[in-house]
C-alpha cells in the first residue's frame, strides 16, 4: 500500500534527527494527511467513514497548533515537520520526497494565481513563505522569513534581505518628525511682501 510505504519514509526522516517518531508530533500531523489522501482514493461507500476519522484526528492539530494541511495536497514520502506549528499548506499544492519543513511556514496561492511546486529534498526553514505558481528545484533550500514568489532553480540558496543595524543613540533622531521652516514676515510699514505671499501689493 503506497500510505504505508510513504509512512515508512517519514518515520526514517526522524530516526536520521534522532527524534522518536512516535512521540513526535510532526509525525502524526503528517500519518493524518496520509489517512486523508488515501481516503479520496478509496471507492465512495469506504471513502465516507475514512474521511470523517480523518477529520476527526485532523481537528486537534489544527486548534491547538494551527497546522492546515489538506488531503487534497500531494506529498511525497519522507516529510519531516521538524516543528509543526503555524504550518498552512495549500490544497493543490505539490510538494517532493524528503522534504523538511519548520514551523511558521506558508506554501499557497500568491498575487498570481497558480500554487507552488517544491521539488525533491527542499528544506524550508522558519517562517518562510512560498506563494504562487512557482516552482522550486529539488535541493534548494530556502532561508527563514523569506518571500518565494518565483520560480528558483535545483540546488539554490535563498537568503532573505540582511537586517538594517543602526546606534541606539541614533533612533531618537530617526523617529523625530522634520522641523517646520521658521515663517518670515515683513518689518512694520515695508511693502514687501513675506515668501509665499500671493496677495496683490
Amino acid at each position: 500500500m503506497v500510505m504505508l510505504a510513504e509512512l515508512q519514509r517519514d518515520l526514517a526522516r526522524y530516526a536520521e534527527y534522532g527524534e522518536a517518531w512516535w512521540l513526535h508530533a510532526g509525525f502524526w500531523v503528517t500519518a493524518v494527511y496520509r489517512l486523508g489522501a488515501w481516503a479520496r482514493s478509496l471507492p465512495g461507500v469506504f471513502r465516507i467513514p475514512v474521511g470523517l476519522v480523518y477529520r476527526m484526528l485532523k481537528l486537534p492539530f489544527l486548534i491547538f497548533r494551527n497546522v492546515e494541511i489538506p488531503a487534497s495536497a500531494a506529498i511525497g514520502g519522507g516529510l519531516c515537520l521538524i516543528h509543526p506549528n503555524n504550518i498552512l499548506i495549500g490544497s493543490g499544492v505539490i510538494i517532493g520526497e524528503d522534504c523538511l519543513i519548520f514551523h511558521e511556514v506558508t506554501l499557497g496561492t500568491g498575487a498570481t494565481p497558480g500554487l507552488p511546486r517544491i521539488g525533491d529534498r527542499v528544506q524550508i526553514f522558519v517562517g518562510a513563505r512560498v506563494l504562487g505558481p512557482v516552482v522550486v528545484g529539488a535541493g534548494t533550500r530556502i532561508g527563514a522569513n523569506c518571500v518565494v514568489t518565483r520560480s528558483v532553480a535545483p540546488d539554490s540558496v535563498i537568503l532573505p534581505a540582511l537586517n538594517r543595524v543602526i546606534p541606539l543613540s541614533r533612533l531618537a533622531t530617526l523617529n523625530t518628525p522634520p522641523a517646520e521652516p521658521p515663517t518670515v514676515s515683513a518689518p512694520p510699514g515695508s511693502d514687501v511682501a513675506p515668501p509665499g505671499d500671493t496677495r496683490p501689493s
